[in-house]
């Protein structure tokens, strides 16, 4: 056998030099392809690096979630609670009756004697003539208080009611009547208000106008006139709005006697809104998806714990991330990223004191040793028909 023959023939268990060759490109490819391999999300190094470098397309700051920024978290509807708080502590409570344009009015009058409105003397039987005796008439008239705050009653004219209470207009119109009539007595009544109310909507089990009355009720109250809530009291958020201010509180924070159930004023509008606040998860978790709160409120150990926590074999704990939008002083919104080392004891209780809010995205960064693995499971799929090759040909 020559050696041109030798060199061509193939010894047992020895690999094709195509073969060979296509092995070793593969793994070149594969090499060089690592830093793409798919990947549910970013790792620990890719976050920290783009919120240093601003290399990201909406800049972030990244914070390490610790005991002095646990502390200073405030969840929002803190924030609307403490605001309706400070619309109680600047209430006025007023008297209930006081009489508004487009109330109506009823005003009985009592007369003894000659009457305007009734009957008059009657006199004796008999030659000549008895002395009189006393005779009594009353009326009652159902008036409307027009725009600009006047009424119109016969005899006394125009008299001014809005901004009166009863006893007071009562008294200006029998002060008008005295010199007309004998002994003229006057009641003022508010038959209708459509001033003195609060206007209830939204998810209440019965909306409309509510006239207010003199027990002065307070937000509850108002609510428990319309009927409640037609949801579950977790889901509602109630929406206040009082002249130009609308202060906005969830309805499960607010109990009777709270400074947040504050008295209701002529003219508020309340409406009882349904949401369903929840947050959101991404990255290296077994459960990815929107979670709800379904309760008053909960803390990122509690949303953690929801989302099945990070995944054993994919995920870094020491990247947990919460993404958010927080308010600056300015009013402005500015994306902010907490960073949660769960490697640490400590986190566990710093995770307790963190409250959520409402669109929150919990990001379970991935492991870098993911990566590895998946590489690995790449080249064992390549070589897996080189094998099958290279035992064939034995």
């Amino acid at each position: 056998m020559t050696t041109r023959s030798r060199r061509r023939q193939v010894r047992p268990g020895s690999i094709p030099v195509a073969l060979r060759r296509l092995v070793l490109g593969a793994s070149a490819i594969s090499l060089s392809a690592c830093a793409s391999l798919p990947t549910s999300g970013p790792t620990v190094h890719q976050v920290v690096r783009e919120a240093g470098t601003g290399g990201a397309a909406v800049p972030f700051t990244l914070i390490p979630l610790d005991a002095a920024t646990a502390h200073d978290a405030v969840a929002p509807s803190d924030a609307g609670i403490a605001r309706m708080a400070a619309l109680a502590r600047d209430s006025v409570v007023a008297r209930a009756d006081m009489i508004r344009p487009g109330d109506k009015l009823n005003i009985a009058i009592f007369e003894v004697g000659i009457s305007l409105f009734g009957g008059g003397a009657t006199p004796g039987a008999g030659s000549g003539t008895a002395p009189r005796t006393p005779t009594s008439a009353s009326q009652t008239l159902g008036v409307e208080v027009r725009e600009n705050g006047f009424i119109d009653l016969p005899y006394a004219g125009s008299v001014m009611a809005a901004g009166a209470y009863p006893e007071e207009l009562a008294a200006v119109i029998r002060g008008r009547l005295k010199s007309l009539s004998e002994s003229p007595e006057v009641n003022v009544s508010i038959a209708e208000s459509v001033r003195n109310v609060v206007y209830l909507g939204g998810a209440v089990a019965k909306a409309g106008r509510y006239r207010l009355t003199a027990a002065h009720e307070h937000l509850l109250d108002a609510l428990a006139l319309a009927g409640g809530g037609a949801a579950d009291p977790n889901e509602l958020e109630v929406r206040l709005q009082r002249g130009s201010d609308v202060v906005v509180a969830p309805l499960n924070r607010i109990n009777p006697g709270d400074p947040a159930d504050l008295p209701i004023e002529p003219g508020d509008r309340i409406q009882l809104v349904r949401i369903r606040q929840s947050y959101t998860v991404f990255g290296a978790s077994d459960k990815i998806g929107q979670i709800y709160f379904e309760a008053k409120d909960i803390s990122l150990a509690e949303a953690i714990a929801r989302a099945a926590g990070p995944s054993d074999y994919r995920a870094n704990p020491r990247g947990v991330f919460l993404c958010r939008y927080e308010t600056a002083p300015d009013g402005t919104s500015r994306p902010v990223v907490y960073q949660l080392n769960m490697m640490k004891t400590e986190a566990y209780f710093l995770a307790q004191r963190f409250p959520m809010r409402d669109k929150d995205v919990i990001l379970f960064a991935n492991s870098s040793g993911t990566m590895t693995q998946k590489l690995v499971n790449l080249l064992s799929n390549l070589f897996s028909p080189v094998m099958a090759v290279r035992y064939a040909a034995q």
